[in-house]
């Protein structure tokens, strides 16, 4: 009878143990910094797990929001987040305290998600993220270069150079409108998909490449579901303002219109 009460009762107890595991709360911290700059201020910024998000404005100056989350106040304390910041330059590092035990939630390294303003003209030498999320959106006449392990990667509204690269996960870039100017976009993955969507009206030579998967154009009526393109070399008008140069080394592209 016993045996049989202890067989029926295991998984009840494996189940209230799961739930009570997975209700560790988090503790954060939000740090907040301003840096008065000059228009063309390179930016840098380097994270493990979490977010980037960058979003230029008329601003002359950083604004630095970061929250950092864990599940003890002792590991969100060994969190470091690290500012080197002159008028010229921000350089932002994310220093995480190695994993005592992988076997207990309690025992995470956390997560810091980054919120930065930023002048349109900012030179972006380097978004560097592992695991998460990284978005740039409305820079104009900088710059942007930026490179994520796992997770998504996006640029929006962005009439600026651009060099976007993932290994695994998700690239979109996307423009509400256009603005003819002269540009380059770069994407590359390793593995996982890119989209690019360009207003109909976009001045843009688009040349993108895949070695496993199959290329899709919104602008090519010809077209067919069914066909396989691998290979594209495409431009909306014979002397395009803007270069997209897309590859993929196993993953689909897929260029759609906006308008």
């Amino acid at each position: 009878m016993n045996d049989l009460l202890l067989t029926a009762t295991a998984p009840f107890a494996l189940l209230l143990f799961s739930q009570s595991a997975f209700a560790v709360e988090a503790v954060e911290e939000i740090i907040q910094q301003k840096y008065a700059v000059d228009p063309d201020v390179t930016l840098s910024v380097h994270n493990i797990d979490g977010s980037i998000r960058v979003y230029a404005g008329d601003v002359r100056e950083i604004s630095i929001e970061a929250i950092k989350r864990a599940y003890t106040s002792d590991r969100l304390k060994k969190i470091v987040v690290s500012v080197q910041a002159t008028s010229k330059s921000v350089v932002i590092e994310t220093n995480f305290p190695p994993k005592e035990n992988s076997f207990s939630l309690s025992d995470r390294s956390g997560t810091v998600e980054y919120n930065l303003i930023v002048p349109h003209t900012t030179k972006i030498t380097n978004l560097d993220l592992v695991n998460g999320e990284v978005l740039v959106e409305s820079l104009r006449e900088g710059s942007a270069t930026a490179h994520i392990t796992n997770g998504w990667l996006a640029a929006h509204n962005c009439f600026s150079d651009l060099n976007l690269r993932i290994e695994n996960g998700r690239l979109d870039v996307a423009y509400d409108w256009w603005e003819n100017t002269k540009f380059s976009v770069r994407l590359s993955s390793e593995r996982g998909n890119i989209r690019a969507v360009i207003p109909s009206d976009a001045s843009a030579g688009i040349v993108a490449r895949t070695a496993t998967g199959r290329i899709a154009n919104a602008f090519d009526a010809k077209e067919t579901p069914a066909e396989l393109i691998q290979s594209l070399d495409f431009a909306t008008e014979p002397t395009p303002e803007t270069i997209f140069d897309i590859k993929s080394t196993a993953g689909n592209i897929r260029i759609d219109k906006t308008y």
